[in-house]
């Protein structure tokens, strides 16, 4: 055999080799190519599964939402109770005819600012009887006058005065004509202080009110809780204040 038929030969011998070579590089490429999707979506599964046992390993999960709820709940109900709108019951029988004893009524502070005529609830542990301990629980009257008017009694006569006119008082039981140590004057002015409101129970007789000029006298609007805007118990009389 000369030299080119053993060039040939040789050739010849490697050109299978290099085609199975190709062949299987070809087939390992169509099984890579073939096995992506099918990996692509076992990871998909796998991490559905893993996030369904994330939330199945956190037995405290709904425990927590409950919490949050209720912790909200009691938020808006301290800021609604505070800011908007507040139950309060009626001791005594000092706004009688207006208020009973033990009647329920719902005040509001949202925005207030006082006004001739409102029935209002005052925090009494902050007026000037606060070291004398005759009082504590929150009392409820009515404003006759704010800051900058003049309040006049005619203690004779049973009349009250606001800026020199009568007042029409058609709520009232009896007439103002209590004379006591340290209350009001008769046929004396009474200026409200800025920031103030003087008030008086629709039961003169019995009302502990602005009169008392030691105990209670001009009360700081910063005392006042809120306006009664309506009797909600007994539920047989309900009405607008």
């Amino acid at each position: 055999m000369n030299d080119i038929d053993e060039k040939f030969e040789q050739e010849a011998e490697k050109a299978p080799a290099n085609n199975i070579d190709k062949i299987s590089e070809a087939g390992e490429a169509a099984e890579i190519s073939a096995s992506e999707p099918e990996s692509v979506e076992a990871a998909e599964i796998t991490a559905e599964a893993g996030e369904t046992e994330t939330s199945e390993d956190k037995p405290f999960s709904n425990a927590v939402d409950w919490v949050c709820t209720i912790v909200f709940t009691a938020v808006a109900v301290i800021l609604i109770n505070l800011f908007l709108f507040r139950a309060i019951s009626v001791d005594g029988t000092s706004m009688c005819d207006t208020l009973q004893d033990d009647d329920v009524v719902i005040t509001t502070n949202f925005f207030y600012a006082p006004s001739v005529g409102d029935v209002v609830v005052i925090r009494t542990d902050k007026l000037v009887n606060s070291d004398t301990g005759l009082y504590g629980e929150p009392i409820i009257k009515r404003v006759i006058g704010v800051a900058g008017d003049t309040v006049r009694f005619d203690l004779e006569n049973g009349e009250v005065y606001r800026n020199g006119e009568l007042l029409t008082e058609d709520y009232i039981i009896g007439p103002t004509n209590q004379k006591y140590n340290g209350w009001v004057e008769t046929d004396t002015d009474y200026v409200v202080p800025e920031n103030c409101v003087f008030v008086l129970g629709d039961n003169r007789k019995v009302s502990h009110d602005s009169r008392d000029l030691r105990l209670v006298g001009f009360v700081d609007e910063n005392y006042i809780m809120g306006k009664a805007i309506f009797r909600i118990f007994p539920l047989g009389g309900m009405k607008w204040l």
